[in-house]
């Protein structure tokens, strides 16, 4: 997150309790619930039945009716159950789409909307893999291909029927397939075969091995079998590149029927429209049971797309594309690639944000190692996405990857900092178009000092001015700055974190700059607002140890400033203070920083105790928001000295308790959480204040009766007593703004909900006379 200038930076408080979710656009979303941030892309399997196409994505199911042509998402935050899905397929019985998780979990979903889930395999108490691998639907049963057993389901009464282990221990079962009076299951090292209306299949002794199938070399794996025509087809996988084959099973065994021939490697194999479906890395053909090519679906996108499955209708055929989601093609040659609204892509690192806008790299950085991953970045702004990344940008042609880190100006919102670990390590966007390319080759940015050539930007924040500061890692100067005017210059450095890796940045009020060292500690710099005169500036290291800084660990993870100009510090091994930000600089030697002591059940402890610190940001309130890698997001009060609220994945719809990052949308008072399985966000009751009451609202009104969340008054000057009366005056309610924005639930001060009627709101500012803002209607 980026400072703002404090004069302007308002106050607000976040409100601690669930109160619903929400997929719906941010002007549908209450104050109190919950949206997932899912893009219609990263398709992974795909169904079609009763006139509905669904497409299952990593994180959620995409639903598109041609005919009314309208498209929705389904996600955890709407009705599915879980996240990580792993296969989707149509049950022609129920009407009803069966959708598998990575976990085990199944969910039922149904051509009205309504869901049913089954958790059966999910809460079983097995060790291992429990991944849903595949669906096969006969009579009146959908069998489940998992990685431990063979599942059989009652799709009209929601339940697991039965449960077939062929080898009384566990296998990982990849497909079920029938052909005649046989069922077949194959695993990744070979198949098992029974009588299909055998009622004991239960019982190991009723299956056996299908040694047709042999058991493979080691470096081969089957991955799927298909039943065309009334043979019977299984894929091959090889480790070796573009050596996958497809085989028919024989009564002497095994026969390539399309191999390595093509060249390119396999990544899905299907039985569709009695043809044998085969994905390649980009391109999908149908071939006859002769190995000649029936039909094939070409490239349709740049980048090229990545078809991982395809749905026949009798006319048009329906792709899961990893790169574009749901795609429609027809026999004409024609494509349609289903749009949605969302992020352009399932991929969040870090985010930060300014005055309504958010951006959020989609790439990565490794303190050990590049990821060379492609990526790029999005920006959002009043609901609508932009993204950048190879497809879009040409000056991202080459040498630009792993983007890990951005900023936006607050002098000019259209220019966005993007900073990665690559070649050109800093690129410059104006508006929709990235504009410049900084490295070691056209400015005073350093490649590191590891010898691979490549400039590692892992920090960026431009201060009130519009001066870009920018951390440079594994440099002889980690903190450098590019001017409003178009100069550079280094700042001067302690030899004890020359060529370090740095990355949390942030300046706090008094204009110092607060760099995060692996391994070294915490840096101050105060440049004495001097910045092209770097012989008075000043350089603080805060390191463990008392008297050295007693830092509760080296390795900073985490920086924010608060309205007390104190800087709170995050680190893999617990969380602390320095609450004389300034006073460090003007004093010889180093300011020890403080970690904060709670009292809880008798006993006074750290708070947070060791917990990695991934994030911190603060609130209107002065409150703080703070991101662990492992048990979610907790909120404290302004001295930290109270744990107000924590969001975890099991009391709230987080969908992880791993966090990376979170940014506020101060103007809304939403929270994005970016975790290791996508993107969440709150709307809060916390938004900066409107001092000339231009923008305020009240939502919702009028208040129906089956509302039950908080009536939200937005868009008031800071610190204001509201109070709420009748019609007749008198006083109903009264308490007081967090920020620019207050709440009310609706009841008297003495607890009982109010009548129908019309309610008028009145602010008095601490300072300044008070007004009457808006009124409500409330409808038991």
């Amino acid at each position: 997150m980026r400072l703002y200038n404090k004069t302007n930076f308002m106050r607000g408080l976040l409100l601690a309790g669930l109160m619903g979710l929400s997929t719906a656009a941010f002007s549908q979303l209450g104050t109190g619930q919950w949206r997932m941030h899912v893009a219609a892309s990263q398709a992974v399997d795909v169904a079609f039945g009763d006139g509905l196409a669904m497409a299952a994505l990593k994180t959620g199911v995409i639903e598109y009716d041609e005919a009314a042509g309208e498209t929705k998402i389904y996600n955890d935050q709407n009705g599915l159950s879980d996240i990580l899905i792993s296969c989707i397929s149509y049950d022609a019985g129920t009407k009803s789409f069966f959708i598998g998780y990575d976990n085990g979990n199944i969910d039922q979903l149904y051509s009205d909307g309504s869901i049913v889930n089954i958790p059966a395999v999910k809460l079983a108490s097995i060790p291992g893999n429990k991944r849903i691998n595949s669906f096969t639907s006969k009579n009146g049963k959908m069998f489940a291909a998992t990685g431990f057993a063979i599942i059989v389901l009652d799709p009209a009464k929601h339940e697991v029927k039965d449960t077939y282990n062929p080898f009384s221990v566990p296998k990982n079962y990849q497909s079920v397939v029938f052909l005649d009076d046989s069922i077949y299951a194959l695993h990744n090292d070979g198949m098992v075969k029974a009588f299909a209306n055998n009622p004991l299949l239960g019982n190991p002794n009723n299956w056996s091995v299908d040694t047709r199938v042999d058991v493979p070399a080691l470096d081969v794996s089957y991955q799927k079998a298909g039943v065309c025509n009334n043979n019977l087809y299984v894929w091959a996988k090889k480790e070796t590149y573009g050596a996958d084959s497809i085989m028919k099973v024989t009564s002497g065994g095994l026969q390539e029927v399309i191999g390595h021939q093509f060249n390119m490697e396999i990544v899905n194999f299907q039985v569709v429209n009695n043809k044998l479906g085969v994905s390649f890395s980009d391109s999908y053909l149908l071939f006859n049971e002769d190995s000649s090519i029936y039909f094939g679906i070409p490239s349709y996108s740049n980048p090229a797309p990545e078809m991982r499955a395809v749905a026949y209708d009798g006319t048009n055929y329906w792709v899961a594309d990893h790169k574009n989601g749901l795609v429609k093609y027809d026999t004409f040659g024609t494509s349609k690639i289903i749009s949605t609204e969302g992020p352009p892509k399932n991929d969040f690192f870090s985010i930060n944000g300014h005055d309504g806008k958010i951006v959020v790299t989609a790439g990565t950085i490794d303190r050990v190692s590049l990821s060379f991953s492609l990526p790029g970045a999005y920006t959002m702004k009043d609901e609508d996405w932009t993204l950048y990344d190879k497809s879009t940008q040409s000056l991202w042609s080459s040498g630009v990857w792993d983007i890990g880190t951005a900023a936006i100006n607050p002098k000019n919102p259209e220019e966005v900092a993007l900073g990665g670990y690559c070649l050109n390590g800093l690129s410059i966007v104006n508006g929709s178009e990235i504009t410049q390319l900084y490295g070691a080759s056209n400015s005073i940015l350093e490649n590191t000092a590891l010898g691979n050539n490549m400039t590692c930007i892992t920090g960026l924040d431009y201060d009130d001015d519009g001066n870009l500061w920018i951390v440079n890692a594994y440099s002889s100067k980690i903190l450098k700055v590019r001017t409003a005017d178009g100069n550079w210059y280094a700042m001067s450095n302690n030899p004890l974190i020359s060529n370090a890796y740095a990355s949390e940045l942030a300046i706090d009020y008094n204009g110092n700059k607060w760099v995060g060292v692996y391994g070294k500690g915490l840096m101050g710099y105060k440049d004495n607002n001097t910045i092209s005169n770097t012989s008075d500036d000043i350089i603080r290291v805060m390191q463990t140890g008392s008297g050295s800084g007693n830092m509760p660990s080296d390795n900073v993870t985490a920086l924010a400033v608060d309205f007390d100009n104190e800087i709170w510090i995050g680190t893999d091994n617990g969380l602390a203070v320095l609450y004389n930000s300034d006073g460090i600089f003007s004093t010889a030697g180093t300011t020890d920083v403080s970690r904060i002591l709670v009292t809880y059940d008798g006993n006074v402890e750290m708070l947070l105790g060791n917990s990695y610190i991934s994030d911190i940001e603060v609130d209107g309130g002065n409150r703080k928001w703070i991101g662990t890698a492992e048990s979610g997001v907790f909120l404290v009060s302004a001295d930290g000295q109270e744990v107000i609220s924590n969001f975890n994945k099991d009391n709230s719809p987080m969908i992880s308790n791993a966090v990376l990052d979170m940014e506020f949308n101060h103007q809304t008072g939403e929270l994005f959480i970016i975790t290791d399985n996508g993107m969440v966000s709150y709307r809060s009751d916390a938004t900066y204040e409107d001092p000339d009451y231009a923008s305020t609202t009240v939502f919702p009104n009028p208040v129906k009766p089956d509302f039950s969340g908080p009536i939200t008054i937005q868009g008031i000057k800071y610190g204001s007593e509201v109070k709420i009366t009748d019609a007749a005056g008198n006083l109903v309610y009264k308490t007081t703004s967090n920020g620019g924005t207050a709440t009310w639930n609706g009841k008297r001060i003495t607890g009982e909900e109010v009548s129908s009627g019309v309610y008028f709101i009145w602010t008095a500012p601490t300072e300044g006379k008070g007004k009457k803002v808006g009124k409500v209607v409330v409808i038991r």
